[in-house]
């Protein structure tokens, strides 16, 4: 993935910060300055394309017989990326991390209304023990969420009652 003007949408496009704004509404915005997939590999992409000057979250991402490097911006509730492949909204995709192949982690008992799961990206080198971000793999579906390690016990627990 090239950051060229060609390849990179944001090079001709307004800034984030106009949409920041609106999701600063909250009083604060959450840029993801550290990523690691289960395995403690990097996501951020240092050399990719910028999104308002941050680096995005690098993930190889699979859909059917289509495959790409996706690069989703660092900024939390914003749901630009770039990559180049056509895949279809809707359809489920599977993720990984770009250079070691290896799947990211599901994170039991979360799911989305169109049967989508959600993978783990960790925001420490703790990793599983740690904060992280719970993206849907569900193509066009931009639903996410921050969970603390206290959150990730209570998913663990719950998904591990067998009342439920």
């Amino acid at each position: 993935m090239s950051d060229s003007n060609e390849s990179n949408p944001f090079a001709s496009r307004p800034s984030t910060q106009s949409r920041l704004r609106a999701m600063g509404e909250k009083g604060f915005v959450v840029v993801v300055t550290r990523a690691f997939g289960p395995n403690g590999e990097d996501l951020i992409d240092k050399d990719g394309p910028q999104f308002s000057g941050a680096p995005g979250v690098k993930l190889l991402v699979k859909q059917g017989d289509l495959e790409d490097e996706v690069v989703l911006s660092p900024y939390f509730g914003d749901p630009d990326k770039v990559h180049e492949a056509t895949f279809e909204d809707g359809k489920e995709c599977e993720l990984f991390c770009p250079d070691s192949k290896e799947p990211l982690d599901k994170i039991p008992g979360m799911s989305s209304e169109e049967n989508g799961e959600y993978y783990a990206i960790y925001l420490t080198d703790r990793l599983a023990d740690g904060e992280l971000v719970a993206v849907n793999n569900i193509w066009g579906n931009t639903s996410s969420r921050m969970l603390s390690e206290d959150e990730v016990l209570l998913l663990l627990a719950d998904a591990e009652d067998p009342a439920k």
